[in-house]
């Protein structure tokens, strides 16, 4: 105990907020800054419209660590989104068998919808939680042997289980949605502590945990040193297959975490929830938090992630009811990430400029 209180205060002793960081703060607080004012009618900083984006943004915040993890090795986890979908489709099956309806119809009607008493066994929801962590490592072992053993591209190994897990996921669902889930999975998503939403404390955790692992463990070196520089790397004496099977087990328990919380809040679980944007938006907050090989803080991601976030309720509310709405959101997220790439050029050439002069 004693121990993780030390690394708490030299972290906060040594936290020195770097440029990336400084320049997400002053686009969030302008954003926020901004929509209070348009949307002061409608309440954008309202108690009710702040825990609503503290929960809509923990899912994505989850996968864009995730993501952040496999690049900052210099590689990609591309099948983030297929892991946590089959994880609860794998959950959800299983309470099927628990708890079978009375009549099913055939095979192919089994995940039309799952019929359960009010109040299951505690061990089969519990075993239904820990399913999709099980997949998660599943995952990230396969990825992790395909990169680091292999050495398959990252690109078209993870290309490749995100095939194969939607595939499985696909073939298992016959296309279908399983819903049905007893109350208590909703308490994940929809319960709180100290008004604070369970899901925006899971991402606080593991924003947390992340950042501990990264810059004040021996792993967290080694990820940095093998994504900065392979051939350095092993030259120092570091196993980089087992530093890449490391990354990418975290990456995809990360991901099956982010899985829970989408089948906690949606009440159910189908292979393609957010098939065709999730991993795209992970890829922009990691961008957006300068995530390079070797280098990066994890708390770039969890500001990037509330201006999206922020960017996405404001523009909702203001054009509320107006027709293409949603093109706004999608138009601002470009803008933003092309301004920063814009600041970091400039400052990286005036600094270039007078390291030169010097």
């Amino acid at each position: 105990m004693k121990k993780i209180k030390d690394i708490f205060r030299n972290s906060i002793k040594n936290t020195k907020v770097d440029q990336q960081s400084l320049l997400l703060l002053i686009i969030f607080v302008i954003v926020m800054v901004f929509f209070s004012i348009v949307n002061t009618d409608k309440g954008f900083i309202s108690a009710r419209s702040v825990t609503s984006m503290a929960v809509q943004l923990a899912e994505i915040g989850i996968l864009a660590v995730a993501m952040m993890v496999t690049i900052l090795i210099g590689g990609i986890n591309l099948s983030i989104n297929a892991t946590a979908n089959l994880g609860v489709v794998l959950s959800g099956y299983f309470l099927f068998l628990m708890y079978p309806p009375p009549e099913t119809g055939g095979i192919a009607a089994i995940f039309t919808q799952i019929t359960m008493p009010d109040n299951p066994a505690s061990w089969v929801l519990i075993v239904a939680m820990i399913i999709p962590l099980i997949v998660g490592v599943i995952s990230g072992i396969l990825n992790g042997y395909l990169v680091g053993y292999i050495g398959v591209p990252p690109i078209l190994a993870t290309l490749g289980t995100l095939s194969l897990f939607t595939g499985i996921a696909a073939g298992l669902t016959k296309g279908r949605t399983i819903t049905g889930f007893p109350d208590q999975f909703a308490a994940i998503a929809n319960g709180s502590f100290l008004k604070i939403p369970i899901p925006f404390l899971l991402f606080l955790l593991i924003t947390v945990i992340t950042y501990i692992i990264l810059n004040h463990t021996t792993l967290g070196f080694k990820m940095r040193m093998v994504g900065t520089n392979v051939t350095a790397s092993e030259f120092s004496g570091i196993n980089n297959k087992a530093v890449i099977m490391k990354t990418y087990i975290i990456s995809g328990v990360l991901a099956s975490v982010a899985g829970i919380i989408i089948m906690s809040r949606t009440m159910s679980a189908a292979y393609e929830y957010g098939a065709t944007t999730y991993v795209l938006l992970t890829i922009l907050i990691t961008v957006l938090a300068g995530i390079q090989n070797g280098f990066g803080n994890v708390i770039n991601i969890f500001i990037s992630m509330l201006i999206l976030q922020a960017l996405s309720t404001g523009f909702q509310m203001m054009l509320q009811g107006v027709r293409g709405s949603t093109f706004f959101k999608d138009f601002s997220w470009g803008v933003l990430l092309i301004v920063i790439f814009v600041i970091n050029y400039l400052v990286r050439r005036r600094k270039s400029k007078a390291t030169g002069n010097n």
